[in-house]
């Protein structure tokens, strides 16, 4: 008798691969802001309406300092909002009856289409790294020839960020990554004066000739929730949650067809993405220009 995999099952093979598979390719998006949430958020049959924007909090000033006050009920912050479009995104797979014994076949499955989900998201935090959402950038220069002092000039033009979160392709990556030390390759945290520096090997989806990126948490505006199952749903779909290592939920949704008796799954959650401080984020370019 054949096995069969319920979505709590796809949740514990991407438990023990996600560090795996999902570091080190796309942007860590929990280094340049986070509002995601494992709650559900509304929807209609035609993907608009509530879903479709959704306001994403922006501190952007402070009240003013009081000396030496003799009333202390005065002075207002600014707390603006970005509008963050909102997509529904999901990544739909299937399992023949012939393959469902096989659950290392059900893991590369899993694997392949959670990386292709992650990748759908990266280039729509990408498309965002352009010189027109974040003014000149901050270094052009070949990325083969980069090295300490080109993170000294970051670091020096970013002196106001709160957070330094550097995300740049291979080649950059690389010439900070192997040293003598045979235990330096891996997330360098704090490296360099930096809070951050990732490694992305995608940058098709940004800037002409952008490869790089430095922000503070508050450069991008993002926010994720899950689709709204309906009672309906929820009685034909078994459904499960993951959480991301960037932070993000995703619903994963499994049933099987009356039609093919192949069984399907999916990986779907509700993402959006803005510029939000557009000083606090500077892009970084290849030096081709």
């Amino acid at each position: 008798m054949a096995n069969t995999f319920d979505a709590s099952t796809i949740a514990d093979i991407i438990a023990s691969n996600e560090m795996l598979v999902l570091q080190e390719r796309n942007t860590p998006l929990d280094k340049f802001a986070t509002n995601f949430s494992s709650e559900a958020i509304a929807q209609t049959n035609n993907g608009n309406g509530a879903r479709s924007t959704i306001q994403v909090d922006l501190a952007s000033g402070a009240s003013t300092t009081l000396t030496n006050p003799t009333n202390y009920e005065q002075g207002d912050s600014t707390l603006g909002a970005v509008t963050v479009p909102m997509s529904e995104y999901s990544q739909p797979f299937h399992i023949t009856p012939a393959e469902s014994g096989s659950g290392r076949r059900l893991e590369k499955l899993v694997m392949v289409n959670l990386y292709a989900l992650q990748n759908k998201l990266d280039s729509v935090v990408k498309g965002l790294m352009t010189p027109a959402n974040y003014g000149t950038a901050i270094l052009d220069k070949d990325p083969n020839t980069v090295t300490t002092a080109d993170i000294k000039t970051i670091i020096s033009a970013t002196g106001k960020f709160n957070q330094r979160n550097l995300v740049a392709d291979a080649t950059f990556w690389s010439q900070f990554a192997v040293t003598s030390d045979k235990n330096s390759l891996g997330v360098i945290d704090g490296a360099y004066g930096l809070d951050s520096f990732s490694l992305s090997t995608n940058w098709g989806d940004a800037g002409t000739n952008v490869n790089g990126f430095v922000g503070d948490t508050s450069a991008i505006a993002m926010a994720s929730r899950l689709p709204t199952l309906t009672a309906e749903l929820r009685e034909e779909l078994d459904f499960d949650t993951v959480e991301l290592p960037n932070g993000m939920t995703v619903q994963i949704c499994r049933w099987v067809s009356k039609q093919t008796r192949n069984t399907w799954h999916s990986f779907d959650v509700v993402f959006g993405a803005s510029v939000g401080d557009a000083t606090a984020g500077k892009v970084i370019e290849d030096g081709t220009a």
